[in-house]
């Protein structure tokens, strides 16, 4: 009997370290698909419809129907570019022209409304100015003219955070502020310009600091609008 009961421990502390081996995924948050959850994962077909689930996805007239020719309506890779530095009635087309078309179409215009915010922008020949990333206007309109956001597939993502650069975005990050900074700031991020000291104005910053509602710790992670 004793025995018995030392091979059934054996076995039941082999299963929970295998178990717990399997469920160790380097901390990547990999929740288990169901058919109930309201998106396509596992082996489903459609959305919570097809493979392993009861339902067929061709008596769910809610199932993902790839058929026809997509629009593109929108684009958001980095915000509020399109609301400072696009004209008016130019950013409908803005924000449907895919990015690979779009320094062609847009830079000249972005260039002209960088002037018209800050004229000053490239300084003078003796004391050229430009912006903390090394840009005069055309370089820093060229960048800008081209809505997207790249990720670093290495070290922190943020879209600045005082030593890292548009290595990707977080919730937190202030991208208005840094938009500003790029703007008005001039060439030394430690000593910009424009920063509300002495006679300077405050262009740098909006004011806003942070979200008015705590985001959430789990997925959608956006706060709640109320």
């Amino acid at each position: 009997m004793k025995k018995l009961l030392y091979i059934s421990f054996i076995v039941l502390t082999t299963v929970l370290f295998v178990q717990c081996s399997e469920d160790d995924n380097d901390n990547i948050i990999d929740p288990e698909a169901t058919c109930e959850d309201g998106i396509q994962n596992g082996d489903e077909t459609g959305i919570d419809c097809g493979g392993s689930c009861d339902n067929s996805c061709e008596d769910d007239p809610e199932g993902i129907d790839f058929s026809g020719v997509f629009i593109q309506e929108d684009q958001v890779g980095r915000p509020a570019i399109s609301r400072v530095f696009v004209t008016e009635g130019l950013r409908d087309d803005y924000n449907t022209t895919i990015p690979s078309e779009m320094t062609a179409a847009f830079q000249a215009d972005m260039l002209n409304n960088l002037m018209l915010l800050n004229p000053d922008f490239d300084g003078t020949v003796e004391e050229p100015l430009g912006n903390g990333l090394g840009q005069n206007s055309v370089e820093f309109t060229t960048f800008l003219s081209r809505d997207v956001l790249w990720v670093a597939q290495s070290g922190p993502a943020t879209f600045y955070d005082g030593n890292q650069i548009l290595t990707g975005r977080k919730l937190g990050d202030d991208v208005m502020d840094f938009h500003l900074l790029l703007l008005f700031g001039g060439p030394d991020f430690e000593n910009p310009l424009f920063n509300g000291t002495g006679e300077d104005p405050l262009l740098i910053s909006d004011g806003v600091d942070a979200n008015d509602k705590p985001f959430l710790t789990s997925f959608p992670y956006v706060a709640p609008p109320f």
